[in-house]
């Protein structure tokens, strides 16, 4: 069972590709980890990475691309995976699903995350995180608002807010996500495997909604 996850800023998206993860036992396939890992290797392909994010140039998708494949070819995926961070616009679906077709494979599941613009930007607006054990609150919703105000419920420490956890920059990144993932739902509905997901009070509740797309466990 391969999926692919489709979501706004601040949707919720790690948090659904971890649940899906631990109850499907799925492989999470992170774009971002990939690069990572691959920086820390002592290859031609290390070195050219290094050099390409030194000079503040976006990794080409030919590369990214190769990334995945070697993944896909490499890791133990028996039960599947979930694709995190790719494809983000229409040629790489496309590329993507030119390499799937070589080696075989498919994308079961497109699931996109539905969830309301001002929703999405008091997540990002609001956010307060503690600058020492890394949790995270929200001064717009009472269930995740801190006890008391500035202050860390679990140590104790200062709350801060990141710098780009503003109103334009929710802006760009939600206009970015308009322009770049719009034609992606179009694509993935024309092929008959994208699965809307509507948007719940709690991250258990909007799995729910994903186990009911899926169904239960598959052995």
């Amino acid at each position: 069972m391969n999926i692919i996850l489709l979501a706004p800023p601040a949707a919720g998206k790690g948090t659904q590709s971890a649940l899906l993860e631990n109850y499907y036992q799925l492989c999470h396939i992170s774009t971002g980890d990939l690069l990572r890992d691959a920086l820390k290797q002592d290859t031609e392909e290390a070195k050219e990475l290094k050099e390409i994010m030194a000079q503040g140039k976006l990794v080409s998708d030919e590369m990214i691309l190769k990334l995945i494949e070697n993944t896909l070819t490499t890791s133990n995926l028996k039960n599947g995976y979930i694709l995190d961070g790719f494809p983000r616009t229409l040629k790489q679906a496309i590329d993507y699903d030119n390499l799937l077709k070589k080696m075989n494979q498919k994308i079961d599941y497109v699931l996109c995350l539905d969830i309301d613009k001002e929703i999405l930007k008091k997540r990002i607006v609001g956010r307060l995180l503690c600058k020492n054990c890394g949790a995270i609150y929200n001064e717009y919703f009472e269930v995740s608002r801190p006890k008391e105000e500035g202050i860390c419920d679990k140590c104790g420490f200062s709350l801060i807010k990141r710098e780009d956890d503003n109103e334009e920059s929710f802006e760009n990144r939600y206009d970015l996500y308009l322009k770049e993932t719009y034609p992606l739902i179009e694509y993935y509905q024309s092929k008959g495997n994208l699965y809307h997901v509507p948007f719940a009070d709690t991250p258990n509740q909007v799995f729910e909604e994903i186990k009911s797309i899926i169904g239960d466990k598959h052995d």
